[in-house]
């Protein structure tokens, strides 16, 4: 019973040490690409023209989250959380893409019920007044152009999301690099860097439990021997 309690705990400390060595690498790795990101947005600066500075004096109202933190749970109270990156953008365009196909499913609706109503005032004029069917042909036509011309609207509308194109369609090399860096650190190594920390914590409680549990272990085994002594004494 010993020996296993000890094998449990020599497992985790050897889970513990591993989940340290990478919360150690991803340290260095994440100090390595913010120092690059300063490094790379001061080239920008130096290399800019005169008065641009690229940096939070031109934040306005357009500045938007693009990316926010979800936090996933594999259950139970002492589940380990994950911590991932979520991309509002993707998720925003899709809504927009059901959208537009339910929007352009109702004016399809509506195009296929206008011909028959169209047809069949076109068969009553031609009855009453003497018009001919290349009329009703051509205001069809029109009345379809009209509709494609509201569709591609909105389509026209659309902004892009990068943050670069606030600073122009030209966006200096660094700038763009420090961006790069930017959001590998963002999507790979500070949500890894945080769960390796999360477990490392759980970790540390299961060794602390462990440990507990060894030591009333032997305090009952000291106990019973003591016991023991005591019967062969008398």
């Amino acid at each position: 019973m010993e020996q296993q309690q000890q094998e449990h705990i020599d497992s985790l400390l050897e889970r513990y040490l591993s989940l340290l060595d990478e919360y150690t690498r991803l340290r260095q790795d994440l100090s390595k690409l913010q120092s690059g990101v300063y490094q790379n947005i001061a080239r920008a600066n130096f290399a800019g023209e005169r008065g641009m500075r690229y940096g939070q004096d031109y934040y306005d109202e357009r500045m938007r989250a693009t990316r926010v933190l979800r936090i996933d749970e594999a259950g139970g109270d002492e589940a380990v959380p994950r911590f991932m990156i979520k991309h509002l953008m993707a998720s925003s365009s899709g809504a927009a893409a059901a959208d537009d196909e339910e929007e352009g499913a109702k004016e399809d609706e509506k195009s296929e019920s206008k011909p028959e109503g169209g047809d069949a005032e076109g068969t009553t004029a031609q009855s009453n007044s003497g018009t001919t069917p290349e009329t009703n042909q051509t205001a069809e036509d029109q009345n379809q152009n009209g509709e494609e011309q509201e569709k591609e609207k909105p389509k026209m509308k659309k902004t892009s999301s990068d943050p670069l194109r606030w600073y122009g369609l030209l966006a200096p090399l660094p700038l763009r690099t420090a961006q790069t860096l930017s959001i590998q650190a963002v999507e790979q190594v500070i949500p890894r860097l945080v769960s390796v920390n999360a477990e490392m914590e759980h970790v540390e409680i299961e060794i602390r439990r462990a440990r507990k549990k060894r030591a009333k272990a032997a305090a009952v085994a000291d106990k019973e021997a003591l016991g023991m002594e005591a019967v062969e004494a008398r």
